[in-house]
């Protein structure tokens, strides 16, 4: 009887191990982020990527109207529960903006959640040119190699 208590508590155990939440970090590490040595007006690109690496990502677009463009820096802390969607936890957004000089105008954060999450989206882009079957990837490559001499002699 002793026995069976013993492997109803490890069961317990092993359940309750399961709805531990798991947490994790992506992004920069904000306690590494010497932001402090980003000087507006002064710092430049490179000095930017120096301290603080390459960006998250980037903007495609003109920034205020001008030909500027802007860096992001994110950090995202998420705690996931054994099976259920992973959820935000903590984020910080750093944004550093260039002018057409490459010359820092500004440095903004944003801590905390905050706005509508943005979620990648599943849908593909079909690619054109190349159409492949999987009988072409069999056997499309018979006859372009061959064991015996090429036909130049060698």
């Amino acid at each position: 009887m002793k026995s069976y208590n013993w492997l109803l508590s490890l069961g317990a155990v092993v359940v309750l191990a399961g709805c531990y939440p798991t947490i994790d970090h992506r992004g920069f590490n904000p306690e590494q982020m010497q932001l402090e040595k980003i000087q507006t007006d002064i710092s430049t690109k490179e000095n930017v990527q120096e301290i603080l690496g390459s960006p998250s990502t980037t903007s495609l677009f003109p920034v205020e109207g001008k030909n500027w463009t802007n860096w992001y820096y994110i950090y995202r802390k998420t705690e996931t529960t054994s099976f259920f969607e992973p959820k935000v936890v903590d984020q910080l957004v750093v944004k550093v903006t260039f002018d057409e000089k490459d010359i820092v105008r500004k440095v903004e954060n944003q801590k905390g959640i905050q706005g509508e999450q943005i979620k990648a989206s599943k849908e593909r882009t079909e690619s054109t040119g190349y159409e492949s079957s999987a009988m072409k990837d069999i056997f499309g490559n018979f006859n372009k190699y061959s064991l015996g001499p090429k036909k130049d002699g060698k």
